[in-house]
């Protein structure tokens, strides 16, 4: 593991300072790949002992710059959300699309559509190892989560002991309710932002799906097991405008989003609090920086 850390702005003693960046490489044990990982702090006092509950995202290449932004400034304000940690979890690479590949193996599970991803023409896109694993490796990533990210954080930063909140959009999305599902301990709260949830057609792998319910099937599962939680809290939303974008047409992301709500709402799952948006006017592209801070005040408690 390599750390590399900016220097800190010299402020007077008592007063806040804005926090720098952390960037940690971690070569996982668990996973063929070294991971790269960006840690902002909130503002604190000098010699503050505060400990803070922290949200961990993935996609960090590709959105860590914006949710580090809309944290601070989120954090400005007791009324938005408390102070908290955040965590991205990314590739080595300065691309914003450096996991473009990646994460179609870090985030995809055993039933998701089998599908062929080839790197789009730009520079700086990462590939798995030759040899490695390059799909159905979501379970891997939990454990280099659990064993190695985790302790890291815990041990390094003023944490909040299991005051973790997970973030994750589209496939991210997807990976986060597969979480909840088979190993709902590792976060407390999950806000999954335009998940998805089946698949309909021909896959760029060249198999044909019809109507497969593969998370919904899992959901279903899940609460037929009437495995207990305790204090968990989701907030899933999806852009009422992505169930009309040609390119993502197979996945049905709006019309299955109700059925997912309707289905985790008839259940009532005991433990689980639940809040589902259909955010108005937004396509896929738009609605996660907005999923972000509504669920950031949903789990937090400072937003109905």
């Amino acid at each position: 593991m390599t750390v590399k850390e900016t220097e800190r702005l010299k402020t007077e003693p008592g007063r806040e300072y804005y926090p720098v960046i952390e960037t940690h490489l971690i070569r996982s044990r668990r996973v063929a790949q070294t991971f790269r990982i960006q840690v902002m702090l909130p503002a604190i006092k000098r010699g503050e002992t505060t400990r803070f509950p922290v949200v961990y995202a993935t996609d960090g290449n590709f959105a860590f710059d914006v949710l580090k932004g809309i944290s601070y400034g989120m954090q400005q304000s007791e009324r938005d959300a408390r102070r908290f940690i955040v965590v991205g979890i990314g590739y080595p690479d300065d691309s914003p699309l450096a996991g473009a590949i990646l994460r179609a193996r870090d985030l995809t599970f055993p039933h998701y559509p089998k599908l062929s991803l080839k790197p789009p023409p730009v520079e700086g896109v990462l590939v798995p190892r030759e040899g490695a694993k390059d799909f159905y490796g979501a379970e891997d990533f939990q454990q280099f989560i659990r064993h190695e990210l985790i302790p890291l954080m815990d041990e390094r930063y003023m944490t909040l002991p299991g005051e973790r909140t997970y973030f994750g959009h589209s496939a991210g999305g997807g990976f986060g309710l597969f979480t909840l599902f088979t190993q709902a301990e590792l976060f407390k709260n999950y806000i999954a932002s335009s998940p998805g949830l089946i698949y309909h057609g021909e896959s760029t792998a060249g198999i044909r799906y019809e109507n497969y319910d593969f998370v919904l099937d899992q959901a279903r599962r899940f609460i037929a097991s009437e495995k207990p939680l305790t204090g968990v809290k989701v907030y899933m939303s999806v852009g009422s405008e992505e169930e009309f974008e040609p390119n993502l047409s197979q996945w049905q992301l709006t019309s299955s989003f109700y059925r997912m709500a309707a289905l985790m709402r008839r259940a009532a799952i005991p433990g689980l609090q639940l809040t589902t948006e259909v955010l108005t006017g937004e396509t896929h592209m738009t609605a996660w920086p907005i999923s972000f801070i509504h669920g950031i005040k949903a789990v937090f408690g400072t937003r109905n």
